[in-house]
């Protein structure tokens, strides 16, 4: 794949083997990684008991991503890395960065929400790795809000363009993952990145070539916001994601899957 490529991502293991993924069939020429916020997993607000909680979610996606992505431990070598706190994305240090090097896309995973003047910039040239099936849900916790409402048919990712509206750009191409009995809901999770690093450099290939067709999406559907998953919703989620629910979205996942049609493409 002959063209220049920005990512702009954050510092787990899952981002670094998304990078690395695209970087074996393109050519990147910067990475910008953001660092995530610490109210995510901040836990001082908790009585002890809820602590416990929220710290072992943690925890388990760790040990999850580390089985799942563990010969990621580094960027792709000899590509040139900026790191930027949490909230500097959009900064004129980047912006000024990703001007010099005057790439043909850019590659979004896990950073806070991209404005201008980079948006308008780089338009239809920026390309988002959503985790979530937009447009069923859109914003942050995707892959967790849709077991919350029953709905494993929902979780999957989406490759689209970014837009000023969050998760709203046409889409390129989107997926599922095969749920096996017995997945948790960290590995359910580790399984839609791990074939999104897989499909991703194909999808951009085909973006660059121009014979890939763009999908507007409808707008119906669920906006989430991390807000919204208090350790309520997340005790709610863990009480769903039982075997009795796996057992019964495997018997019935064509169908359901029907129900929620995605947009797929044949790729060699």
């Amino acid at each position: 794949m002959n063209m220049k490529i920005v990512i702009l991502t954050s510092t787990s293991l899952r981002h670094k083997y998304i990078a690395s993924m695209v970087a074996k069939e393109a050519t990147v020429e910067l990475i910008v990684t953001e660092k995530k916020s610490h109210k995510i997993e901040g836990t001082n607000l908790y009585d002890e008991e809820t602590k416990n909680f929220i710290d072992k979610h943690f925890n388990d996606r760790l040990k999850s991503e580390t089985i799942f992505f563990r010969e990621f431990e580094e960027f792709p070598i000899n590509t040139p890395i900026i790191e930027v706190d949490h909230n500097e994305i959009n900064g004129l240090l980047v912006f000024e960065k990703i001007l010099k090097v005057n790439p043909y896309i850019i590659l979004l995973f896990g950073t806070s929400i991209i404005k201008n003047p980079l948006l308008d910039t780089f338009k239809s040239k920026i390309v988002n790795l959503h985790l979530g099936l937009s447009p069923y849900y859109k914003g942050s916790a995707t892959n967790l809000f849709p077991i919350c409402f029953k709905e494993l048919e929902c979780i999957g990712a989406t490759i689209h363009l970014a837009t000023e509206k969050v998760d709203d750009g046409s889409v390129l191409c989107q997926l599922r993952p095969e749920v096996k009995l017995e997945d948790t809901i960290h590995d359910i999770g580790n399984k839609v990145i791990l074939e999104s690093g897989k499909v991703l450099p194909a999808v951009l290939k085909l973006l660059t070539d121009k014979s890939l067709e763009l999908t507007k999406q409808s707008g119906i559907g669920r906006v989430c916001r991390i807000k919204d998953l208090t350790p309520k919703v997340m005790r709610e989620i863990y009480s769903n994601f039982n075997n009795d629910f796996k057992k019964e979205y495997i018997l019935k996942a064509n169908l359901k899957q029907i129900q929620k049609p995605i947009v797929e493409i044949k790729l060699k």
